[in-house]
């Protein structure tokens, strides 16, 4: 087969030519020959090759990965592929599926063809409950791999250690947390009512010079984070807190709020509200709505600030997530004075 040699060190530049004339065979493995590097062509592009070294040698196909959707066409009946639910989360190097009670006889096929198909994974868990409790965390079954539950995210430049089966945590609101990053100024106070492992503090800390207060009632959850305040090296400072958030959350201090708790967010309107400084601020607030009235919950913090006697302008509304069938994850970004 062709061969292209080139010295090690111009390796990227040639090979990036060769992509764009349409001339290297991607299917094959490239050479690596003391301080050379030979990089395989197509037989049919030999007159694209002038000014370099040809040689005629043999290379290693590389094998396509067969994905998880194609392991499962292979795995189950076409009856049966019509029931999986092929999204899943993937949390540093564990992953958690969803298995229909009709394909639970076969979880663990399952669960190692989705190791097959991401080698990045070490061990796969199953959902055996939702999200629940003060601890916000849900049951969760091993099915293959490593058996352990503790890892290490890595989102945006941070490093969030965590154990699945102890802290809530979702990778599917990254996106989110970014968008929220890109309005934060430094010198901001925030206060994170619901703080959890801190992928939102600690982001805001990482990137702006300002100060979050971060409230969490899971003891573990507050482990964690203090834990991840040490790994991540912060510009700003994070203050850890644990409790009910009524009880502890700092009042009258904050220029920017976050209420991730969307299944009860709404009765912690009017914490966030406090929290806020006197002269107001921008509070985050995410809740869990239908698909019939999305925007309705905007109506409830209108009433609320009414009531404490504050003005409320919604400056973005937008759909963070599917929660369930036709219920949403939902974000209004309230300016309240």
């Amino acid at each position: 087969m062709l061969g292209v040699r080139v010295p090690a060190r111009e390796a990227e530049k040639a090979r990036r030519a060769l992509l764009a004339a349409g001339a290297l065979a991607k299917e094959y493995r490239i050479k690596r020959q003391g301080s050379y590097v030979i990089l395989p062509v197509k037989e049919e592009a030999r007159d694209l090759l002038q000014g370099y070294e040809v040689v005629e040698t043999e290379f290693e196909s590389l094998e396509k990965r067969k994905s998880f959707e194609d392991r499962l066409r292979e795995l189950l009946s076409p009856q049966e592929f019509v029931l999986v639910r092929r999204s899943f989360d993937i949390i540093g190097d564990l992953a958690i599926l969803e298995v229909p009670d009709e394909l639970f006889h076969r979880k663990h096929e399952i669960a190692r063809a989705l190791m097959e198909a991401h080698k990045n994974i070490k061990a796969v868990f199953c959902k055996r409950s939702e999200v629940k409790g003060e601890a916000r965390v849900r049951e969760l079954e091993h099915l293959a791999g490593e058996r352990r539950s503790e890892t290490v995210h890595r989102e945006h430049g941070l490093r969030l250690k965590l154990d699945i089966a102890k802290v809530y945590f979702s990778p599917r609101l990254a996106y989110e947390r970014q968008r929220v990053l890109k309005q934060v100024q430094d010198g901001e106070v925030i206060v994170d009512l619901f703080a959890g492992v801190g992928p939102f503090a600690l982001l805001f800390a990482r990137h702006r010079r300002v100060r979050v207060y971060a409230i969490d009632i899971n003891p573990e959850a507050v482990r964690y984070l203090r834990e991840n305040i040490a790994l991540n090296k912060l510009k700003g400072e994070v203050i850890p807190l644990l409790g009910d958030a009524r009880e502890v959350a700092p009042r009258g201090v904050a220029s920017r709020v976050i209420m991730n708790l969307p299944k009860s967010s709404d009765a912690f309107l009017d914490l966030a509200f406090e929290v806020l400084k006197p002269e107001g601020g921008v509070v985050h607030f995410y809740t869990i709505a239908p698909e019939e009235n999305l925007w309705g919950k905007a109506e409830l913090a209108r009433s609320v600030a009414k009531r404490m006697g504050k003005r409320l302008e919604v400056l973005e509304k937008r759909v963070v997530r599917t929660y369930s069938p036709r219920n949403y994850h939902v974000v209004f970004d309230l300016r309240v004075s």
